[in-house]
């Protein structure tokens, strides 16, 4: 009977908006939104908040239309001790490191959850723990991309289909 009702209150309150803005203690994945100061350039507020993937620092305030730039806060950190200052600095990323100097896309230095990685295109290669990410160039990201850790995202390019007909005629005669 008890679940009976909390189903319905919980439908009540989405039919009616009558969303609670109460957080609860015990549950460690509630976490208010903490305000750490204001952006020095824009003067627009800068939040640490906890989404389904983790801690984020946010730049501005929620708003339709146009999502606020955030960044996700490496996994391992103390959130307790995360300072403005560390946040606009983890704000400032992905950074655009130059173009590739053979086909001349960008390669971007990018920060995630599990830490700093190089893009270029569908390339991806890890920053190790030992670099420092603000002493990476253009130059060292593309010795990474090129080196045997990087690895391909995204849905790989078919092939020309007159190579596939000459693979299914080897294979079933």
């Amino acid at each position: 009977m008890l679940t009976c009702d909390i189903k319905i209150r919980f439908i009540a309150g989405t039919i009616f908006n009558d969303d609670e803005d109460t957080v609860n203690a015990d549950k460690p994945e509630s976490f208010p939104p903490k305000l750490l100061g204001y952006s020095p350039g824009s003067n627009e507020k800068i939040y640490l908040k906890n989404g389904p993937y983790g801690h984020y620092v946010q730049l501005g305030d929620d708003r339709t239309g146009c999502p606020p730039k955030r960044s996700s806060v490496t996994e391992g950190t103390d959130i307790k001790s995360i300072t403005l200052e560390d946040a606009i600095d983890l704000l400032q990323y992905p950074i655009n490191l130059g173009n590739h100097p053979d086909d001349g896309h960008p390669v971007f230095l990018k920060h995630s959850r599990i830490g700093f990685s190089i893009k270029h295109r569908r390339t991806v290669s890890q920053v190790p723990k030992s670099m420092k990410p603000k002493s990476i160039t253009l130059a060292t990201g593309v010795k990474l991309l090129n080196s045997k850790n990087a690895k391909q995202c995204g849905r790989p390019k078919g092939k020309p289909k007159s190579e596939e007909l000459e693979e299914a005629e080897a294979l079933f005669g």
